[in-house]
């Protein structure tokens, strides 16, 4: 997507947990709820992310989730299958999103899908989400999109009876790319606070699904061979927003489908 580099937004101080709402800019541009609300399953998927953005950015977000069901990884896998009528593609047809996958972002008369759309609104309204460059805008984009990549080949394993020994395959040739704008130390941008491309690799090394489901024990194989990812991957985890955030009840990082809970 085209998009600018970041403003630091005004703040406006919120009282619950997460810190601060939205910007006075943004305020004024749309009947603001307090806090924009992520519909998504009860799983990490292409929801995760946003979450692990709002979080660093100290913007609180009501987090409504839906139980797991789909007919299809990809849209030509859906239309083959035919529609489906679940919980999340009712509530989508009532919020006005009919035929809209999740996640679904709702923030007063604003109403969006897609998961780069609902990132990276997510990262420009967030006040505390650090400034960035177009240049290393476009890297956030690219990390972004990598874990797109790899999360729809891991999709289409679980939903649609992909082959899961193409999984560590793609991932090795994305992890090996990426590699090469991780430093030895700190984020990716020299930041204080880790970025996208941070919080990405977080999703790719630690992710229980699809990742870590479709790579099965061949994980521990796949991951020793990007020291670099999974020391960047722990050192998003430990930031103290992002550490908090992995305690939160709705942060699906590493769960199962709340069905398969014990």
């Amino acid at each position: 997507s085209d998009r600018r580099p970041r403003q630091s937004p005004s703040r406006i101080e919120h009282p619950q947990t997460m810190g601060v709402a939205a910007s006075k800019k943004t305020q004024s541009c749309w009947p603001m709820s307090p806090k924009p609300v992520l519909h998504y399953f009860d799983i990490n998927g292409r929801g995760e992310l946003s979450k692990l953005i709002a979080a660093v950015g100290g913007l609180e977000l009501e987090c409504v989730e839906y139980p797991f069901s789909a007919n299809g990884a990809s849209a030509a896998d859906k239309l083959k299958a035919g529609p489906v009528q679940s919980e999340h593609t009712k509530a989508a047809t009532a919020m006005g999103m009919d035929g809209c996958g999740l996640p679904i972002l709702v923030h007063g008369d604003l109403k969006i899908y897609q998961s780069f759309a609902c990132q990276n609104y997510l990262a420009s309204t967030g006040p505390k989400y650090p400034k960035v460059t177009a240049q290393q805008q476009a890297v956030d984009d690219m990390f972004q999109g990598a874990l797109e990549d790899c999360m729809g080949l891991g999709a289409g394993v679980i939903l649609s009876g992909g082959d899961p020994a193409l999984v560590p395959k793609v991932m090795e040739k994305v992890l090996a790319h990426l590699s090469k704008y991780i430093p030895d130390k700190g984020f990716v941008h020299g930041k204080d606070a880790p970025t996208t491309a941070d919080l990405a690799v977080l999703v790719l090394t630690q992710a229980l699904i699809p990742f870590g489901a479709t790579l099965g024990e061949g994980a521990a194989e796949c991951y020793g061979k990007f020291p670099k990812a999974v020391a960047l991957g722990e050192r998003a985890a430990a930031f103290p927003a992002i550490a908090t955030w992995l305690t939160n009840e709705h942060c699906n990082l590493k769960k199962p489908p709340k069905a398969a809970r014990k």
